[in-house]
């Protein structure tokens, strides 16, 4: 005879041809057993469903949050499609104000270069006004010689002047002057001629230095000048307020 028991709540079972009884306290023990089992199944199973009963509450909850959250979601991915078009506009405008910065840009170096070259021309030009005022100074300070020489020659002229209307009273008084006299009086008619002809070339140079015009040229060159500082600001006034 022998027996054995179940795995899991130990109920008592005869082997099957080895002639074990099954006796009344047995079945009763294995029926105390399952009692047993039942009671804490039952337990086991009052508990699940009140936690089923929380869970199914928390699971309410968060379908209400998931429905809440798709609603904010749908929203943010519609502000976000809105946001999109608004950042590919401006991208757009960004792109096309790059271009016409690009273009500015250019613009300003060839306006920069522009300026270079006429700073150098207006370099040049004020280094030939300095050359000219420098050749005026020469020419005045010449001129003033000139002046003082003529003056000079003017004032010997009225002493000869006066000496020839001396020696001519003197001729109507004395007509027998002797060979002497006559001649001392050719001297100084040649005296007179030569400095008239002195006279005559002082006034030649001076009637050149008339005819250079240099007043006029200057007056010239501060005219173009004057054009020259009209298209600058005008220049400097389109980079420091033009339209971009």
């Amino acid at each position: 005879m022998s027996s054995t028991t179940t795995s899991r709540l130990e109920l008592f079972k005869p082997v099957p041809g080895s002639s074990e009884p099954f006796r009344s306290t047995d079945h009763n023990s294995n029926m105390d057993k399952i009692d047993a089992e039942a009671v804490a199944v039952d337990g086991r199973l009052d508990t699940n469903e009140a936690l089923n009963v929380t869970q199914n509450g928390r699971l309410d909850g968060i379908d209400t949050l998931n429905t809440a959250q798709n609603t904010r979601l749908t929203n943010i991915e519609t502000v976000d499609a809105t946001q999109t078009t608004r950042l590919n506009g401006i991208d757009t405008l960004n792109t096309t104000q790059n271009t016409r910065l690009t273009t500015n840009e250019t613009s300003i170096t060839s306006i920069n270069t522009l300026n270079t070259t006429q700073n150098g021309r207006l370099t040049t030009n004020e280094a030939s006004i300095a050359s000219i005022n420098t050749l005026n100074t020469t020419q005045n300070g010449r001129l003033t010689t000139n002046e003082t020489s003529i003056g000079t020659i003017n004032t010997l002229n009225t002493t000869q002047n006066g000496r020839l209307t001396t020696n001519e009273a003197s001729i109507t008084s004395i007509n027998t002057l002797n060979t002497t006299q006559n001649g001392r009086l050719t001297t100084a008619e040649s005296d007179i001629s030569t400095a008239e002809g002195a006279i005559v070339t002082l006034d030649g140079r001076l009637d050149t230095i008339d005819g250079q015009n240099l007043n006029s040229r200057v007056g010239a060159l501060e005219t173009v000048d004057t054009g020259y500082g009209t298209r600058i600001t005008a220049l400097e006034t389109t980079i420091s307020g033009g339209t971009p």
